[in-house]
């Protein structure tokens, strides 16, 4: 019994070295699952925390950068990197994934820090603006950057009575005159974008710029448009007398439809701005649709067969030169020709030569038959 405690002893510590020695299982071996950081990141961005996984190993784990290093602004907190990258350039590192146990996987990537870009996106302010009016604020928006954004005129000037209020401009105009001058959109680290404007500033007066409207055809569609200038928001409408049966004017200056009535009607449009307006005398003709005309032609008579004069067609214009005086009695012509006309002409005899010849041609065949089926006595 004294013997067997130390050999039992001395086999329990062979089988912990045996195990421990053993190779790691499957189990045992990490694995970063996770994908790689954003590649492309804009200068003085705040990036959500990028959170790198990993399986395999016994927790908890720690990440590392053991190469390379992260652009300046980004720092790993625990198994996650972020923060908001201070310097343009491009940036590879390789991360490092490490359990409890100093197994490890690791993970190569690279991030690319650009300079952000911001830019005007919106249209340029409303010209022309008119004398006194009050107008909506223009809104000036911008993309790229980083908010908030401040809009400032950099050069030139605005037209007095307008001003700036945040990132939009507005007023009333208060001078006539032609003012250029160039905003600019600044954004959180002093980039910026620049937009040359002009805008005109005049005193209100509509006018009609449209010609008159031309002629329409009854049943027939119509439409012409009535065009002002010179004012803020011009509409129209009929301001006197009455539109051809069938046509209407909408306040955009659109006439149209389908005239019902000939006629020549006179009415009067007007053109209303925000301060002014303008009216025109109309003078619109309404014709009638000409008749269609029929392009069948008209299908020559056919002689009748029975009619022997019938097979003479033959006007008088083209049977003789002499096509204007009376019709000639037929006779003779000059040299002995038969006559083009009457009973004597050679297609009257040459019908009644192929009538003779086809009687006689029938007479003959049935003689010829009673001849060779008579009995002889």
């Amino acid at each position: 019994m004294g013997t067997l405690r130390p050999v039992m002893a001395l086999t329990m510590v062979v089988a912990m070295l045996l195990g421990a020695a053993q190779p790691a299982t499957a189990a045992d071996t990490v694995t970063i699952t996770s994908g790689k950081p954003r590649s492309v990141m804009y200068l003085g961005q705040v990036y959500a925390i990028h959170t790198v996984e990993a399986s395999g190993g016994t927790g908890p784990y720690a990440l590392s950068v053991v190469s390379g290093g992260l652009p300046p602004g980004m720092l790993v907190v625990g198994t996650s990197l972020g923060g908001a990258p201070t310097t343009p350039g491009t940036f590879t590192f390789r991360l490092r994934m490490t359990d409890k146990n100093k197994l490890f996987d690791e993970q190569t990537a690279t991030i690319e820090v650009r300079q952000q870009k911001v830019s005007i996106t919106s249209r340029k302010p409303r010209s022309p603006m008119y004398l006194g009016q009050v107008y909506a604020i223009h809104t000036v928006e911008a993309s790229g950057g980083t908010g908030p954004y401040a809009l400032s005129v950099v050069s030139g000037g605005l037209p007095p009575g307008m001003l700036v209020v945040g990132t939009s401009l507005g007023g009333a105009p208060t001078t006539p005159g032609t003012y250029t001058f160039t905003l600019r959109m600044t954004d959180k680290n002093k980039l910026f974008d620049e937009q040359a404007a002009t805008v005109v500033v005049a005193t209100a007066a509509a006018t009609f710029t449209s010609g008159d409207p031309p002629a329409g055809t009854v049943g027939r569609s119509y439409t012409f448009r009535f065009t002002a200038d010179g004012d803020s928001d011009i509409t129209f409408a009929l301001a006197g007398g009455a539109l051809p049966k069938g046509l209407a004017l909408d306040k955009e200056g659109r006439l149209s439809g389908t005239p019902g009535s000939v006629g020549t009607f006179t009415f009067t449009v007007q053109a209303k701005g925000r301060s002014t307006s303008a009216t025109r005398e109309v003078s619109l003709i309404v014709a009638a649709r000409a008749p269609s005309t029929s392009t069948a032609t008209p299908s020559t008579p056919t002689a009748t067969p029975a009619d022997p004069t019938a097979s003479s067609a033959a006007t008088p214009s083209e049977s003789s030169p002499a096509a204007s005086g009376p019709t000639p009695t037929p006779s003779k012509a000059k040299g002995g020709w038969l006559p083009a006309t009457g009973p004597g002409s050679p297609l009257v005899l040459l019908l009644i030569g192929v009538l003779a010849f086809c009687v006689g041609g029938i007479l003959f065949v049935l003689a010829y038959k009673r001849r060779r089926f008579t009995t002889p006595e």
